[in-house]
Parts: structure tokens; sequence; C-alpha cells
């Protein structure tokens, strides 16, 4: 009978080394490195809000012409936040009853003036807030959507992220007041570009 053999073959260790480790997390580093730069998280942020911002304009419209009564949207700009205001008597007037809602903007986004006092169209942008006819109520540059759909007055709504100094983060909201139909812009090399949303 033949003597059973063994033979002992050195197996490879299972598993990952160290130094293929390190290599992995110096490879993700330089990927990191090069795509952080092209990220503009302030930017994303700003479009955000801006879009937040159209909404609540076209549910404030939409809430008047279904419910037929005014709804008077306040800017509130020194708490960075919009008022919403169903005005069942059509006042102008926060009323006991009435229901008020208020969008507080988040990020750090706040309203300013645009870089130059650039508006939208061509127009002078003086304020955060500018309109052919705006009211004040409560201390507040205000709109009013009617049951009919349109607006109480033509408004730019200027706004930015909290490192203002880069004119990319400037978003410019319109509303038409015969139509109260919104538009949402952004400021790009000196130039405001409606935006594809």
């Amino acid at each position: 009978m033949q003597a059973l053999r063994t033979s002992h073959r050195a197996t490879a260790p299972h598993g990952v080394t160290l130094i293929e480790m390190v290599l992995v997390f110096v490879l993700v580093g330089i990927m990191a490195s090069i795509a952080v730069p092209y990220v503009n998280a302030p930017g994303f942020r700003a479009d955000a809000e801006a879009r937040n911002t159209r909404t609540i304009l076209e549910m404030a419209q939409r809430l008047a012409i279904t419910h037929q009564y005014n709804v008077v949207v306040s800017f509130d700009t020194i708490n960075m936040q919009i008022r919403v205001l169903e005005d069942t008597n059509n006042n102008n007037i926060a009323d006991p009853g009435e229901r008020v809602h208020y969008h507080a903007f988040e990020y750090g986004m706040k309203f300013a003036t645009p870089p130059g006092n650039a508006g939208l169209n061509g127009a002078t942008a003086s304020t955060s807030i500018t309109g052919t006819s705006l009211l004040s109520l409560s201390g507040m540059p205000s709109v009013v959507f009617l049951r009919s759909g349109s607006a109480s007055s033509d408004v730019q709504i200027y706004l930015t992220s909290p490192r203002s100094t880069y004119t990319a983060d400037y978003r410019g909201i319109t509303v038409t007041q015969s139509t109260g139909r919104t538009t949402y812009s952004r400021f790009l090399k000196s130039v405001w570009t409606i935006a594809n949303i």
C-alpha cells in the first residue's frame, strides 16, 4: 500500500492589508479634492429657497381663486420669512379667525438687494422687494392675490445665500400683476437668466 501523502501548501491570507486600505483612502481623498470645488452647495440652497418662495406664491394664488377671497403675501425682510394671510373679508388685515401661515427661510438664506442694483428685466432694484404698487402691511412689503388670480402689483423678490459676496448665489422671483404668473431666475455672470424648472 502506498502511504498517503499530505501536501502542505502555503495559502494566501484572506482580507485587506493596511497598505491597501491606506491606498484606497488616498485615492478617495484625491477624487474628493477634485470634485468638491465644483459643488456649489450654497447655490443649490439658493435654488431650493427660490423654488420654495415661488411655490408659496403659486399656492397663494390658487387659494385666492378656489376660495374666492384675497390672499395677502407679505415679506418679512427682518426675520427672513414670508407671511401668507387668508383674508376672508378682503380688508388686508389679519382679523381674528383668519388663517396666517409663516414660512421661514432655511440654510441662512436672506432677502438681499442684487449686486449693482441690477434688477430683473433691466430694472433697477434698490431694495430686495420691489414692485409698481406694493402695499405696506404691518410694516412689510406685500402683494395681494385677488379672486381672479391676478395680483395687486408686479413684484420682484431677490434673495441670496449667507455668502452673498458670490453673485452666483443670487436668485430672483417675479410676479406679473395681470396674471399672477411667477418666474424664477438666477444671477449668472452679471445677467439674470430664467431657470427652467
